[in-house]
């Protein structure tokens, strides 16, 4: 399945290289903070949930970060009650930044955490196309384990969080 992915995402990759321009061969390489155009298509949704431990309600705060080229949206809720619902206009660098990292992300390999991870977090990525899954990565963050997978995700993902206002503004603990 990681193959696929893997595959999958330098597919697109090559094909968004591709260009309709006459000198689209002769451009330079550029590095991922450049403004080149996005790595993937403009219909591709990315989706990041990160599911928070098992607290009291008052403290707790999971949520559902949704990007597309256009605009992002971020639900935090508690155990299924919405605390917040946001809605920003992608910013192009975001975008961009996202963009450039999802093959790197696509080549992640947490590890299964067989015995479960009572009283941890974990964290879901998509990134999607119409009826094409691109990027599929789960991981349990419980004792140590998969602190390098959420490190990465977490850089790439971090502009995109970085568009809404901080947890304790934005859902503020105890509410």
């Amino acid at each position: 399945m990681r193959m696929l992915i893997a595959g999958t995402a330098a597919a697109v990759l090559l094909l968004a290289g591709c260009s309709s321009g006459a000198d689209a061969s002769d451009e330079e390489p550029t590095d991922a903070g450049s403004t080149s155009a996005a790595v993937l298509p403009a219909d591709t949704t990315i989706t990041y949930s990160f599911q928070d431990s098992s607290v009291p309600p008052q403290y707790h705060r999971s949520y559902v970060l949704t990007v597309t080229q256009d605009e992002s949206t971020i639900v935090v809720d508690s155990y299924g009650d919405v605390l917040a619902e946001e809605t920003v206009a992608t910013s192009p660098e975001v975008w961009q930044g996202l963009s450039a990292g999802a093959e790197a992300i696509a080549d992640l390999s947490p590890a299964v955490l067989e015995d479960g991870c009572t009283g941890g977090t974990s964290f879901d990525v998509s990134v999607t196309v119409p009826e094409e899954s691109l990027v599929q990565l789960s991981a349990d963050l419980c004792g140590g384990e998969n602190e390098q997978v959420e490190a990465a995700v977490n850089d790439w993902i971090a502009a995109a969080r970085a568009q809404f206002p901080p947890m304790d503004e934005l859902a503020p603990e105890g509410e």
